[in-house]
């Protein structure tokens, strides 16, 4: 599967879906179709399918098709408490290791890492501002930063956690949000590049405990069942 396929399909997916081109209840199009009309293969668009699922912008429903189910929230219908719980413990991981991490980048970066993430900071904001979808930016700035500390054991751990990484943010859509994380990239970075370890750690730990708000936001106003 191309990533890059698979992300092309995901934003048209998800643009059309929000900008209501495709409305709630309204049935989808077939994987065949789609896969035709993009030239991908069925796997890529099978593998959005199940990412929109997991988003709350789709249900599949097995022998009869695949239906649009946002209708302008976050669904949360087959999303479990125990997820948000795990959001929450992994925002209480990210925020004991991240700003360590940021304050050793600040300190041992190259200057051809400071640049790759105040480049990353900089698309990001773009994205935000286009209306994009940033997720995969959002983890490469953080995994730049964490690879700019030169220990292999720390990149090491961070590696281990990309996958749980990106399938938490499927669960977190709070208004405002990204424009938060937008804010708190340009800070980090702005840091890293001045060599400053103690701003850079302390924006890291703000941009975390943000996180960990949203973490007990969701599973406060969530009312799934265990």
């Amino acid at each position: 599967m191309s990533k890059i396929q698979y992300q092309k399909l995901l934003n048209e997916i998800t643009r059309k879906i929000e900008d209501k081109e495709w409305t709630e209840g309204s049935k989808m199009p077939t994987i065949t179709k789609l896969a035709s009309q993009y030239n991908i293969g069925n796997s890529t668009v099978r593998e959005v399918f199940r990412t929109l699922e997991t988003k709350g912008y789709v249900s599949i429903q097995q022998g009869r098709g695949t239906f649009v189910s946002y209708d302008g929230t976050l669904q949360f219908t087959n999303i479990s408490r125990s997820s948000f719980i795990k959001l929450h413990k992994l925002t209480e991981f990210r925020s004991i290791i991240e700003p360590s991490f940021a304050a050793m980048a600040a300190k041992q970066a190259y200057m051809e890492e400071i640049d790759k993430i105040v480049e990353s900071a900089r698309i990001m904001a773009e994205l935000a501002e286009n209306n994009e979808i940033t997720n995969e930016e959002d983890l490469r700035f953080h995994r730049l930063i964490v690879q700019a500390t030169h220990n292999e054991y720390s990149i090491k751990v961070y590696e281990n956690l990309q996958e749980e990484l990106r399938q938490m943010r499927a669960l977190t859509k709070k208004p405002g949000m990204i424009e938060k994380a937008v804010h708190y990239h340009q800070m980090i970075s702005q840091s890293i590049a001045n060599r400053d370890p103690y701003s850079a750690e302390m924006y890291m730990k703000s941009h975390m405990e943000t996180n960990s708000e949203l973490a007990i936001y969701q599973l406060t106003d969530n009312p799934s069942d265990y």
